[in-house]
C-alpha cells in the first residue's frame, strides 16, 4: 500500500469574539513535520457569512491565503 504525502498546508480556525472567526493559515515544516502557523496568513469572517468561512478555509488549505 502506498503511503500518501501529508497535505503540504492547513488551517487553524479560532473564534475571537462573538462575531468574528479567525482562519490562520499553516504550513507543513521541521523534523518530524509539524503544521506551524504560516506567517501572518488570516483572515477575519463573520461568524454568520458561511460562505466567506468555507472560503477562508479553502483558501488557507490550498496555500492561497
Amino acid at each position: 500500500m502506498l503511503e500518501a504525502a501529508a497535505p503540504k498546508h492547513g488551517a487553524r480556525v479560532y473564534l475571537v469574539s462573538p462575531t468574528t472567526i479567525l482562519v490562520k493559515q499553516t504550513i507543513l515544516r521541521g523534523t518530524p513535520p509539524e503544521y506551524v502557523v504560516d506567517e501572518q496568513r488570516e483572515r477575519h469572517v463573520r461568524e454568520d457569512d458561511d460562505s466567506g468561512i468555507a472560503g477562508a478555509i479553502r483558501d488557507a488549505v490550498t496555500g492561497r491565503l
